[in-house]
């Protein structure tokens, strides 16, 4: 079972394609990596963040969808507008899922996909998206409007879905709440997922709760139950993260 991350590189290991992989191997799923981006970064921050060229970014898809035979994509940062233009071209007439997590900023603020980019996502990825997996920041941006409750993360999902995406899932950690509720709509229902809120913020949640849900998938699990174990992979990620920098906790898993 091969699993391919199309997402940044990130030096401190706390997101990007390092967390993905480590998360498909602790799941039994081999990953493979298309880097978009270096992000030079350590726990407390994003210092720069060097596109890949567009060209070297194909190739290193090519490369791998000639070779290995992918269960499944998952996307993350992807830097800018050419990049999401690119893989839309090359993913759409796959057969398989695509869970796209739609990194815009760093935890620190940092910008990591350019207004064309987020136009082309909008336009086009999402068509042929699988799964959409925002957060609350994520969401706004993406439907252009505050999210306050729970009603307003259903109406935001609904129109992520009328944008092309088969499902959507909106994690609502940054809701005010005892509990933090995720919710996933598939177009004719919507599923709650609740959890404990967890005292800690490591980076990197989103890469490793999205890049979880694929590796479910391709182990044969229904979306529902990807979902959940995926929530209660990611919780016990979070309890176990580690102040091993001087910034941000980084999880340990």
């Amino acid at each position: 079972m091969i699993a391919l991350t199309i997402a940044g590189f990130d030096n401190s290991g706390g997101a990007g394609v390092l967390a993905d992989i480590k998360t498909f191997h602790s799941l039994g799923v081999y990953g493979v990596a298309v880097i978009t981006a270096l992000a030079i970064q350590n726990t407390q921050r994003v210092y720069e963040v060097f596109p890949i060229p567009t060209k070297e970014v194909e190739r290193q898809l090519r490369v791998l969808l000639e070779d290995f035979e992918v269960k499944g994509v998952k996307t993350g940062m992807l830097a800018n507008g050419e990049i999401v233009e690119l893989l839309y071209e090359n993913l759409k007439s796959l057969d398989i899922p695509i869970v796209v997590d739609p990194v815009l900023k760093s935890k620190s603020g940092r910008e990591l996909l350019d207004a064309e980019g987020m136009s082309k996502l909008k336009e086009k990825l999402i068509k042929i998206t699988y799964l959409l997996t925002p957060n609350l920041p994520e969401a706004e941006l993406l439907c252009e409007e505050r999210i306050e409750n729970l009603e307003d993360i259903k109406r935001c999902a609904k129109f992520l879905h009328s944008l092309g995406a088969k499902n959507v899932l909106i994690k609502g950690g940054h809701l005010e709440g005892e509990r933090a509720t995720d919710v996933l709509f598939d177009g004719r229902e919507f599923y709650f997922f609740e959890g404990e809120r967890i005292n800690k913020s490591p980076r990197g949640t989103g890469c490793v709760f999205s890049s979880a849900i694929l590796a479910y998938l391709i182990r044969g699990e229904s979306l529902f139950e990807s979902v959940r174990k995926a929530k209660s992979f990611i919780s016990e990620a979070i309890k176990n993260s580690k102040n091993l920098g001087k910034g941000y906790p980084l999880m340990i898993f």
